[in-house]
């Protein structure tokens, strides 16, 4: 396993989740398949040709881990820091008047906002005070999604699938770094970040590793020729998965009302649902958050 080094930093503490951390990534023909669960049914979990997964065998870190790990405020920006925190309460009561926890999918989680009018706008009058309170500056409302129970990773494009898909013509991603439009390697850090609630009632759980851009960049830059390869923001992830299996990935537990704050454009990532038998339902936002 190589050494963990010095990158993103997480802020977090006991009571906002439990940090693991792991030996690396694996191709996933390489480990045993994993089941989803859908309505109480379950299905073989499939993923995209070149998709990479996280090793299975968490641990806690060792404290000499967690001190290179843990957010210190130096050097503090939102391209290199992740949150771990809990929705204020008053926004949590509101949350828990929609009853989501009886939704069983996505449909029954959107009728549920476009039933409640006032109950909503009570919500995103909450939520907008309390993300201006974090935003460094303009923000917008990205997506209100679900994932399924016992999802290993969870994203996955839908924009692939044909129509009338069915849950067996979903290919997951893998680890992966988010891409914005005339994004390069080099501006990643410029595109700002995201914060993620989990508005379902089982832990969630977010997976990182914990490098910038340009770090893998570099460390790429002194096993191999960039120009001869042309490493972009598009290959990167396959090379860095290729070169690098054995850089540990972190788990970060993300609790039912809490948050994270990623930098997912500038860092491999995803979610994952891994353990959980209800549904994920999760709301993100796109801006500048810094705590």
């Amino acid at each position: 396993m190589k050494k963990l080094k010095p990158g993103i930093k997480i802020y977090s503490d006991k009571q906002n989740g439990s940090l693991q951390i792991n030996s690396g990534v694996i191709h996933h023909l390489e480990q045993a398949p994993n089941e989803l669960i859908f309505k109480s049914q379950k299905f073989i979990q499939q993923y995209e040709p070149e998709a990479y997964l996280p090793k299975r065998d968490w641990r806690p870190l060792k404290a000499e881990e967690y001190n290179i790990l843990k957010g210190d405020h130096l050097n503090k920006k939102n391209f290199n820091s992740v949150f771990i925190g809990e929705l204020p309460d008053p926004l949590k009561v509101l949350f828990d008047k929609l009853n989501l926890e009886t939704a069983q999918s996505q449909d029954e989680v959107f009728e549920k906002f476009k039933n409640n009018h006032e109950l909503v706008n009570d919500i995103n009058v909450k939520v907008n005070e309390f993300i201006e309170s974090i935003s460094l500056g303009p923000y917008k409302f990205m997506s209100l999604a679900t994932n399924y129970a016992n999802s290993e990773i969870v994203s996955l494009d839908k924009r692939k699938l044909p129509a009338g898909y069915t849950i067996n013509d979903l290919r997951f991603i893998g680890v992966h770094k988010d891409s914005s439009q005339n994004m390069s390697l080099h501006t990643a850090h410029r595109f700002g970040n995201r914060i993620t609630f989990n508005l379902g009632k089982e832990s969630r759980y977010l997976l990182l590793i914990n490098l910038t851009m340009l770090q893998v960049y570099h460390m790429i830059k002194k096993e191999i020729d960039i120009k001869e390869h042309n490493i972009n923001n598009k290959n990167i992830t396959s090379y860095f998965m290729q070169l690098f299996p054995d850089y540990p990935m972190l788990k970060i537990e993300q609790k039912p009302y809490h948050y994270y704050i990623a930098p997912t454009d500038n860092c491999f990532h995803d979610g994952s649902t891994f353990g959980s038998t209800s549904l994920d339902i999760v709301m993100t936002y796109l801006g500048k958050f810094l705590i």
